[in-house]
């Protein structure tokens, strides 16, 4: 009985037949030729190879900085590096390499039983991405070449998983709810979204969900191989995370060259040499380039096309605003301390920066407390500051900082005012834990005040940010407090962006109060100087002192 077209399988074409008939009749003459050598294909020549299967009539942008890339995730796929993390700017194909032709080219080229997990914030674009895999896979173009290699089942193909004969596999997930999904190669895309990112919550569930799950993924923790690509968007973005846990190779990509943060890693280098060279010239030249960061603005030309959250010189606060002071009779043997200016333009010049003598007595003295709620490694920190005001100057003159708990938050406020019995008021933020420390040592500490500080973390910075940029705020010489370099500077540095702000909000509200306390003697003196006076000598009944700057 003659069979119907109508019911062949799927698979079975016309053109299938014919080239099966047709090397069965050369077969049968002897002029079967010889089938050829098919040479291996880096994933750099794959992507070649393969790139109008997708982006039919897109000619291909190809630069050094995807070589970079293809080398690093090929020493993935032979686990060479067993956690990478690609830093790079949005826009360089980071995604269609790293989830498209990555999973396509291992499967092809050196295990098509290699199990993928894919994740990112954004699980619409890891279904996107997810589909042109499967598309490339299963195109005429991939099967003639690698089909005897690389078949997908038919009865596990869907846009979110699709298995291969040789029990490969390519899995999405949420980047929160992985649990009980397994992979040997991990690929995070994106984790963090730029539109939540000033969220610590946000932050903290992303982080979270890396530690508590996805560290965890591997089908086989021998051969389990992370990667994470992504664009910098804070300090405590998961790249930030992870690069404080350690153990990873970090490819940092920036938009454009900066010497001093040159990236090596141990199969590569940068090979940039000249500042302000760009990363990507074939697919966004210098206009670009300033077009993006016109539209980012300080702090997202700083994270996502620089992979560094904080600007050069600063964010909201610059470095080179701080003045400093030392004690006159160590100024002369201190060493000259250079600060780094950088223009409009980006061009960077070294000056001087302003060191004068502390001053010996001060108008107004004060320390300011920022309490936490717990101690933990990650919570924030306890911080509290000695603060000095001299006419409109205002003098950070010691610090001291820790993550501890209530019963050492307040041993720490105890021990901090009698390193500095002359200072009458201490400030304390009223709220977290310092509401109740201050209702336990009212009976014990004079000078306790609650301090309500107006207005959000932001504006109070802004507000107080003319202070220090008109030069009224000094703080110890680093070479006699290096915590000020290696914690204070670097916190400002980073705000509001950064993983901590205790010192910040710290110092806002002692300059605050102290302002505050300024101009209410001021006014107090206008009001005294109005009153006429009946006796000569008498002006200074009541015991009011004398200002050392008004003197």
């Amino acid at each position: 009985m003659a069979r119907k077209r109508e019911v062949w399988p799927e698979w079975l074409d016309e053109d299938l037949l014919f080239a099966e008939l047709a090397e069965r009749e050369l077969e049968e003459r002897g002029e079967l030729p010889e089938p050829q050598e098919v040479k291996p294909l880096t994933l750099r020549e794959f992507v070649h190879e393969f790139w109008d299967v997708l982006e039919p009539g897109t000619p291909l942008a190809w630069g050094w900085a995807l070589d970079a890339m293809c080398l690093h995730l090929e020493a993935a796929a032979r686990r060479e590096i067993k956690r990478l993390i690609i830093n790079v700017p949005p826009g360089t194909m980071k995604s269609s390499l790293c989830n498209v032709f990555f999973p396509a080219w291992v499967w092809a080229e050196l295990d098509a039983g290699e199990r993928f997990l894919a994740t990112a914030f954004n699980e619409s674009l890891s279904i996107r991405d997810s589909m042109s895999c499967r598309r490339l896979v299963e195109s005429p173009e991939y099967q003639e070449r690698y089909g005897e290699r690389v078949q997908l089942t038919r009865d596990q193909n869907s846009k979110s998983q699709f298995d291969t004969t040789a029990r490969g596999r390519r899995l999405v997930k949420p980047i929160t709810s992985a649990t009980g999904a397994r992979g040997n190669i991990l690929l995070i895309d994106d984790p963090n979204n730029a539109a939540e990112i000033d969220s610590r919550a946000h932050r903290r569930t992303i982080t979270r969900a890396y530690d508590q799950s996805l560290s965890r993924r591997g089908a086989d923790p021998k051969r389990y191989v992370q990667i994470v690509i992504m664009q910098r968007l804070h300090e405590e973005d998961l790249t930030g995370h992870l690069e404080r846990k350690g153990g990873w190779v970090i490819l940092r990509l920036p938009e454009k060259y900066e010497p001093e943060y040159h990236t090596v890693t141990p199969i590569w280098e940068d090979p940039r040499k000249e500042p302000g060279e760009l990363l990507f010239p074939e697919f966004r030249d210098e206009a670009d380039y300033q077009q993006a960061e016109l539209d980012l603005g300080t702090f997202g030309t700083a994270g996502q096309l620089q992979q560094r959250p904080v600007p050069e010189g600063g964010g909201v606060v610059k470095g080179w605003w701080w003045r400093y002071h030392a004690p006159a009779e160590l100024l002369p043997s201190l060493p000259p301390l250079y600060l780094k200016v950088v223009a409009e333009d980006g061009s960077v010049t070294e000056v001087e920066a302003v060191v004068v003598p502390t001053p010996e007595a001060f108008d107004f003295e004060l320390t300011s407390w920022d309490f936490a709620f717990k101690e933990k490694k990650d919570s924030d920190f306890v911080v509290g500051q000695a603060w000095g005001s001299r006419g409109a100057d205002t003098f950070l003159r010691g610090q001291v900082r820790g993550r501890w708990d209530y019963v050492k938050s307040k041993a720490a406020l105890v021990g901090f005012s009698e390193a500095w019995p002359g200072i009458p008021e201490h400030l304390v933020e009223d709220k977290a834990n310092g509401t109740a420390i201050m209702t336990d040592l009212r009976s014990t500490l004079t000078g306790l005040i609650g301090y309500d500080p107006p207005g959000s973390k932001q504006s109070r910075v802004a507000t107080e940010s003319s202070t220090i940029e008109g030069g009224n705020v000094y703080l110890p010489h680093p070479n006699l407090a290096p915590w000020v370099a290696s914690e204070y500077l670097k916190e400002w540095a980073q705000f509001p962006n950064g993983a901590n702000d205790d010192q910040v909000d710290a110092t806002t509200q002692a300059l605050q109060r102290l302002k505050q306390k300024r101009k209410a003697w001021t006014q107090q003196q206008g009001k005294s100087q109005a009153q006429p006076t009946a006796l000569p000598g008498l002006t200074g009944l009541g015991g009011q002192k004398t200002s050392a700057w008004r003197r």
